[in-house]
């Protein structure tokens, strides 16, 4: 387990991969059977009231991530410095921050998208689709989003501990 957890940590692109195919074997299930398609249920209204609040969420948290990133940057002691300094971590680090923070604008442009685009009661066009692949790529990132505050709340809290020493 700890062999995948690594290999997906340092890799937020699979991020994408881990939402497309979930959405995709979702769209599958509903197409085959013709049911479980549970943002089409809604009526109109309740359909933008949930892509404008999705896009809200998203936007929110993408403040909160940017006010971390700040806390994060501004930590100096020796683990941190290691930490973002590092050759391999380092760069996972930044890498994982940068994504975080883009699927925050993703999510947000998609629910505005979908609300643009989903002009009629019943979305034949299955514009909903689009928030579905927003909601799963802010759940994967939320993940990451934990593990990642994890990891620098731990190399922070231990370098407060050796300045008390």
């Amino acid at each position: 387990m700890e062999w995948l957890l690594e290999r997906w940590a340092g890799r937020p692109r699979l991020d994408w991969l881990i939402t497309l195919v979930v959405t995709g074997a979702h769209l599958s299930v509903v197409r085959v059977t013709g049911s479980g398609d549970i943002l089409a249920w809604p009526h109109h209204e309740q359909r933008i009231d949930i892509y404008t609040t999705t896009a809200t969420v998203a936007a929110l948290v993408g403040s909160f991530i940017t006010a971390a990133v700040a806390q994060y940057a501004a930590s100096n002691g020796p683990r941190m410095r290691a930490l973002r300094t590092h050759e391999v971590q380092g760069v996972q680090f930044r890498r994982n921050w940068v994504g975080i923070l883009s699927a925050t604008l993703v999510i947000s442009g998609l629910c505005l998208m979908a609300t643009i685009l989903d002009t009629t009661e019943s979305d034949p066009g299955g514009v909903h689709w689009l928030v579905e692949v927003a909601m799963c790529l802010g759940g994967v990132r939320a993940v990451r989003l934990l593990w990642l505050f994890g990891k620098v709340i731990v190399a922070a809290d231990r370098d407060l501990g050796d300045e008390r020493t």
